[in-house]
C-alpha cells in the first residue's frame, strides 16, 4: 500500500494526472520522490501513444512537433515551466545575490522569464521536428527519466540554497542514500535499453545531460548559494 501511495503522491506533485485523494504522511511523502522518474516514463508513454497517432493520421511534423511539445506542457501542468521561468527571470536580472532571490520568490511574471520561455519553446519545437525528420523520435523518449533522475541526484546531493525551498525534505540519512540508489538505478535501465536499441543519440545525450548538471550545480552555487525548487524544475 505504501507503495502505490507514494507513486500517487508523486504523480500528484509532478504531473497533471489525476489520482486518488488521501491523507498524506511523512514517510509516504518522502518515498515519493523516488518515483519521480516515473513520471517521466509516464510522459513518455503518452508522447509515443500521441506520436503514433499524429503519423496514424498525417500530421506533418512541423505540426506534430507543436502538439507533442503543447502535450510535454499539459502533462506537468506547468509545474517545472514555472520555476525555470523564476529562474530564468533572476538569472536574466545580473543583479546581487539577495536581489535574485527576491525575484526568483517574486509570484509576477517577469519580462525575462516570458522571453526564455519563447526561446525554450522554440528549442522544445526544433529539436522534436528534427527527431521526427530524421527518424529519431524514439531516442527523445528517455530524455524524461533521465532528465528527473539527474535532478533526484542533485537534490540529494547538491548544496541547498536555503532551509526553506520548496524542494522535498529527507528527515534521515538513509532516506536520501535509498533516493539516490533508485536514481542511479533509473539511469541504469535507461543505459541498457540505449545500448540494446544501439541508440548512440540518446547515449551522447545523456553524457550531455551530465555534464551540464554540473554545470548547472556551478552556476546555482555561484549566482544563488545552492540549489531550490525553482532550479530543480
Amino acid at each position: 500500500m505504501d507503495f502505490f501511495r507514494s507513486m500517487a503522491i508523486a504523480f500528484s506533485m509532478y504531473s497533471a494526472i489525476p489520482m486518488p485523494q488521501f491523507q498524506w504522511d511523512q514517510k509516504s511523502y518522502q518515498n515519493s520522490f523516488s518515483f519521480f522518474p516515473f513520471v517521466g516514463a509516464g510522459l513518455s508513454g503518452v508522447l509515443f501513444l500521441i506520436y503514433r497517432l499524429c503519423f496514424r493520421i498525417g500530421l506533418s511534423s512541423p505540426v506534430a512537433g507543436m502538439i507533442l511539445t503543447a502535450v510535454i506542457v499539459i502533462y506537468t501542468g506547468g509545474f517545472h515551466i514555472d520555476g525555470y521561468m523564476d529562474t530564468m527571470d533572476a538569472l536574466c536580472s545580473h543583479r546581487s545575490r539577495d536581489e535574485k532571490i527576491r525575484i526568483m520568490k517574486d509570484p509576477h511574471i517577469g519580462a525575462f522569464g516570458v522571453i526564455q520561455l519563447v526561446v525554450l519553446m522554440l528549442f522544445t519545437v526544433s529539436g522534436i521536428y528534427e527527431a521526427l525528420g530524421r527518424g529519431q523520435f524514439y531516442s527523445l523518449l528517455y530524455a524524461f527519466v533521465i532528465s528527473r533522475s539527474l535532478s533526484g541526484i542533485a537534490v540529494c546531493t547538491f548544496k541547498r540554497r536555503d532551509n526553506n525551498t520548496s524542494l522535498i525534505r529527507f528527515e534521515t540519512k538513509g532516506s536520501r542514500q535509498a533516493t539516490l540508489v533508485w536514481m542511479f538505478v533509473y539511469i541504469f535501465i535507461a543505459l541498457v535499453l540505449m545500448f540494446l536499441n544501439h541508440d548512440s543519440t540518446a547515449i551522447i545525450a545523456t553524457l550531455v545531460s551530465v555534464v551540464w548538471l554540473f554545470i548547472s550545480k556551478a552556476i546555482c552555487e555561484k549566482e544563488l548559494g545552492g540549489i531550490s525548487g525553482d532550479t530543480s524544475g
